[in-house]
């Protein structure tokens, strides 16, 4: 059984260069703010992060003030068990529903037996991933 819900996601794009994943997460600690889930990828000169944070509106705010461009965006993020095949399964349903992925990022615990790996879904539709997956 998996947990799905919509999520506001932030996409931050700042400079290509090396430090930047320092600065991003100095200005998400600076606020109290934990990272949930991250992605991050470069590309033609700029550094994009996807997150999903404890507090979107406090890091939204921070980054903007430092010049860096900042998107909400809706998302879906699934919590499953953290085992062999978990991801396969949800992949099955989505495959099932013929739900066309944008991309996917995620976290896995091994802090607990019952510790949660998260997964963060984005389509054209994304209540069709939730309707897949319920």
């Amino acid at each position: 059984m998996v947990k799905c819900t919509k999520v506001k996601e932030l996409v931050v794009t700042t400079q290509d260069k090396p430090g930047m994943l320092a600065e991003l997460s100095s200005v998400v600690a600076s606020q109290g703010v934990n990272i949930i889930a991250i992605c991050a990828y470069s590309m033609q000169g700029k550094a994009v992060f996807m997150l999903v944070s404890s507090d979107n509106q406090k890091v939204k705010a921070q980054a903007t003030s430092k010049g860096w461009k900042v998107e909400d965006r809706e998302a879906i993020m699934v919590e499953l068990v953290d085992k062999v095949g978990a991801a396969k399964e949800v992949g099955d349903k989505l495959k099932a529903k013929n739900v066309n992925l944008r991309y996917c990022y995620g976290t896995t615990c091994t802090c607990a037996p019952d510790c949660a790996c998260r997964l963060v879904f984005s389509s054209d539709n994304n209540d069709a991933i939730l309707a897949a997956l319920k």
